[in-house]
């Protein structure tokens, strides 16, 4: 007997007329099936069919962005509806056409409410719109106008009109750094305080028949409220009275005993976004299993998190190592963290509970009470905290100088997150003297044209300016030539002299003069084919010893461990094979054939 072939097609099935009106709205749900944001697609002001094709465009294409993501997509949804009821030429999805979208950019070009949106906010308005339209055009090709076409590239210039911005010196970004560890210490020694309490099987003695003491309040909090801090409101439930605390003790400091705060949860954020260099909205969406051994170095730990717009369709993993013997590195803090945010865990929903920067909500009650109470900090609470932390800290450093007017301490810089990275990048590229790649490396950026973006300031411009004036004085005597009676006669080693580098040629600067690395031996000699000192003349000479050293480098691939090869010698290998070599004329190959065997052997690579 023949078997009916299953039919494994997909069908969308449609929504009957007299469906309820929750499921109009568009849903985003968690992995656990849990409604987590829905917005009502009657707000976008649309006529029904292009309201209807919107708002399926707009789940599908956003079902996997983030909350915020999704917040302002709807809001840019709303204000494409609030042209399209004052344009008044749009009744149905028929009437939008090329003309439509030409008609939007142009208002939004225009003032509202006596506001004009700036160049960027006008191609961000259109730029979220867009890719909503375009898949609601693709999901329904007979819907709208036949000539419906949204261009890419509208608002063109939008994102390169940018304004200087200012930047962290390396000692004002130790300042923060210094602050941060200070409030982190006094956070882990209170938290491990009150861990030991908690740890001891029967109730605390009272230091007095008079108070109750701070140990028996912190053994009986954890117990009653499951390990969490019940706060001011909680305390009634519990069967507590808020006026027997101690009043050196209010619940807001007994929080800290029991789990991590707010505001030391700030603390760590700052410290990891300065040393990680991330960006602010990825680091805040690290995981706990983000530490990772390091292969090769047993003293060094990785920090692992994702970043959802880097490598296009395949995602990168952004990824640093710190040396785990520093007692305030990235590691150890990390450590210390998902210790302090462990007893949050149980109070945490599934979707939240693999986050690392967790704690207690402020808000349970009212307008904004939540099923859980604990969960991932949002960016708009961060900021406050960051803001209570700058004004905290200055207040403090304000008290010691006019407690100590000799030893005053300079206040705290105004930062923000976007800051630190852009920060990091500029003093990565002046410590390495004007190294792009080194930024590059550590922003971990695909393209170094991004990383331009990040490098600037005045350190930088500065730096810029002397390795100009340095390179063109150093071409200037390359041309004329310099004669040993140009040379210092001070009776030592001529430091500065032209050094033969790898492979024979002409190095004209082996050492710095610079202010930041006097008198040392620049880190680029014998190491790097792309140095800017590096001087190749077009002649036979140098052509043979460039065939001889790519040759030399492919016998040694052959014997040499690949994974080595690749790390230590493939870079050289590249250098010289597609940057110096098609330097020199074809005609020129032949004599250099006939030098080569009697060049002197290169050493062996191991």
């Amino acid at each position: 007997m023949a078997r009916t072939r299953l039919d494994r097609t997909l069908r969308l099935e449609t929504a009957p007329a007299d469906h309820p009106p929750d499921v109009a709205k568009v849903q985003f749900r968690d992995e656990w099936g849990k409604i987590v944001q829905q917005f009502d697609r009657a707000l976008f002001g649309m006529p029904d069919d292009i309201s209807a094709a919107m708002a399926r465009a707009f789940r599908d294409h956003d079902v996997a962005s983030s909350a915020a993501t999704r917040a302002a997509r709807w809001f840019a949804l709303r204000v494409f509806g609030r042209f399209l009821r004052e344009d008044g030429r749009v009744g149905c999805a028929a009437d939008l056409d090329t003309a439509t979208i030409r008609r939007f950019i142009t208002w939004l070009a225009k003032p509202a409410n006596g506001r004009k949106r700036g160049v960027k906010s006008q191609s961000h308005q259109l730029g979220m719109v867009r890719p909503v339209l375009k898949r609601a055009i693709a999901n329904n090709p007979c819907l709208f106008a036949p000539d419906l076409t949204v261009p890419n590239n509208a608002i063109p210039l939008a994102g390169t009109q940018r304004l200087p911005q200012e930047r962290l010196t390396p000692l004002q970004m130790r300042s923060v750094l210094a602050a941060c560890y200070a409030e982190i210490d006094v956070a882990w020694d209170k938290f491990q305080y009150g861990q030991g309490v908690i740890a001891l099987t029967e109730l605390p003695p009272r230091p007095s028949w008079r108070t109750e003491g701070l140990d028996r309040w912190i053994w009986r909090l954890h117990r009653a409220n499951n390990g969490l801090s019940p706060g001011g409101n909680g305390l009634r439930r519990l069967g507590f009275r808020k006026k027997a605390l101690p009043k050196a003790h209010p619940i807001a400091s007994i929080e800290g005993y029991l789990h991590i705060t707010t505001d030391a949860l700030t603390a760590f954020y700052i410290a990891l976004l300065i040393q990680t260099a991330a960006n602010a909205g990825p680091l805040r969406q690290i995981k706990r299993d983000c530490l990772i051994a390091h292969p090769l170095d047993w003293h060094r730990v990785m920090v692992e998190w994702s970043k959802p717009r880097a490598g296009g369709k395949v995602k990168r993993m952004q990824r640093r190592s710190f040396d785990n013997r520093r007692p305030y590195s990235a590691p150890r803090l990390i450590e210390k963290l998902l210790a302090m945010t462990a007893p949050l865990l149980p109070h945490v929903g599934p979707s939240e509970r693999d986050q690392l920067f967790l704690h207690r909500f402020l808000m349970t009650t009212g307008r904004n009470e939540r099923e859980h109470n604990a969960g991932q900090i949002a960016q708009a609470t961060l900021r406050w905290a960051m803001l209570r932390f700058y004004e905290r800290q200055n207040a403090a450093i304000a008290s010691w100088n006019e407690a100590h007017p000799d030893e005053r301490r300079p206040l705290l810089p105004d930062f923000s997150p976007k800051l630190f990275r852009s920060s990091m990048a500029s003093a990565h590229y002046t410590a390495s003297q004007g190294d792009i790649m080194a930024a590059k490396a550590v922003l971990n950026h695909a393209d170094v044209a991004t990383t331009d973006i990040y490098v600037d300031g005045e350190a930088v411009r500065r730096l810029e300016r002397d390795t100009i004036a340095r390179l063109q004085s150093l071409m200037i005597k390359w041309v004329h030539g310099e004669t040993s009676s140009d040379r210092p006669q001070d009776g030592g080693s001529y430091t500065a002299a032209p050094v033969t580098a790898l492979f024979g040629h002409t190095c004209l600067r082996p050492t710095d003069d610079a202010s930041a690395r006097p008198g040392q031996v620049c880190p680029k000699l014998g190491g790097c084919l792309a140095c800017p000192g590096l001087v190749v003349p077009i002649n036979p000479d140098h052509l043979a010893r460039i065939v001889q050293a790519i040759r030399h480098l492919e016998l040694a691939r052959e014997r040499i461990d690949p994974i080595r090869f690749g790390r230590f010698y493939a870079p050289s290998l590249r250098a010289l094979a597609e940057d110096l070599l098609p330097a020199f004329p074809p005609e020129m190959m032949p004599d250099a054939e006939r030098l080569i065997p009697v060049l002197p052997p290169l050493p062996d690579m191991e």
